[in-house]
């Protein structure tokens, strides 16, 4: 399977080895994003054993500078530490890694994040999980959350705290961490005062074409918008128009443009409109278009260039 986070993954390791001054020895680039798994493994060896955790927990905050990656299309929007959780966690299973973080969030602004393999004989090595916390605290960084702090789970102070990697023993487990920030305000599309009902209809597909990578569900959109879900399906109902059919035009309607006009892969563009995995996205695309992704693509993103 062409695995585009193993692929941007990777990217993000070689642009944080150069952040650090440190060589890139690693494999070749992938070709179609495919990453030879004992390749990538034998890489984040080489880099644990040659540079230990300090190294390895900093090469995330690469992304700070790497505005152009086509993951954080679907990544960035995030309103907060818990909906990019949720993000990457829809990221797992998109392309279904061996790897899922379970999550808790058992107060607002707290975290409590575990990094397990979906094979309890074979969990990830303490090189992964620092490498993927590092990436995921400097992606909560970037929401411009403010307070974003970090550390292992049962560590008495802060590992991460104010943007910086404060140095420290590392706990033999790393698997398990806590990830702090301070709440804001949720401002509402109901706050701008449209009262109009048409002009709210609009403004809900303009909300959900803006980010269609999110976890939308009524109950989500109707808080964003200010409303109870009740009012939403009612206003929605004398339109003869649902929720369901409103998300999926906004998906569909995204995914075809990102293939028109874009370079990401047909994969990458499943993953940043939200569908479920690649075939899901191939069987809705095709069901609305008649077209496969890629017959879609080929048809018309060459049109567009005349």
């Amino acid at each position: 399977m062409n695995d585009f986070a193993s692929a941007a993954m990777l990217r993000v390791v070689r642009a944080g080895l150069r952040m650090q001054g440190l060589a890139d020895d690693g494999p070749p680039p992938a070709q179609q994003a495919h990453v030879p798994l004992a390749d990538k493994r034998a890489w984040l060896d080489r880099l644990w054993q040659a540079h230990g955790a300090d190294v390895v927990v900093r090469l995330g905050e690469a992304v700070h500078g790497m505005d152009e990656e086509p993951l954080l299309l679907a990544l960035s929007p995030a309103r907060d530490p818990a909906d990019l959780l949720q993000r990457w966690q829809r990221l797992e299973r998109f392309v279904h890694s061996r790897h899922r973080m379970r999550v808790g969030q058992p107060e607002p602004g707290l975290l409590r994040i575990q990094h397990v393999s979906l094979d309890p004989a074979r969990p990830p090595a303490p090189v992964e999980d620092l490498l993927v916390f590092g990436l995921l605290v400097a992606l909560c960084e970037r929401l411009d959350m403010p307070g974003v702090q970090a550390r292992p789970a049962g560590l008495a102070g802060w590992s991460r705290q104010q943007r910086a990697w404060h140095p420290h023993a590392w706990p033999d487990d790393v698997s398990s961490w806590e990830l702090r920030w301070q709440p804001q305000p949720q401002h509402t599309l109901a706050d701008t005062g449209q009262a109009d009902a048409d002009r709210w209809i609009a403004q809900l597909r303009a909300h959900l074409a803006s980010d269609p990578g999110r976890g939308w569900t009524v109950d989500l959109l109707a808080r964003e918008v200010g409303a109870s879900a009740r009012t939403l399906q009612r206003q929605l109902a004398h339109r003869g128009l649902s929720f369901t059919q409103l998300l999926s035009a906004a998906r569909l309607t995204g995914a075809a443009r990102l293939l028109t006009t874009g370079a990401m892969s047909t994969a990458e563009v499943g993953y940043v409109c939200g569908f479920a995995d690649q075939a899901h996205f191939t069987r809705q695309f095709k069901r609305h278009t008649a077209m496969t992704p890629a017959l879609y693509r080929s048809e018309f993103a060459q049109a567009t260039r005349h």
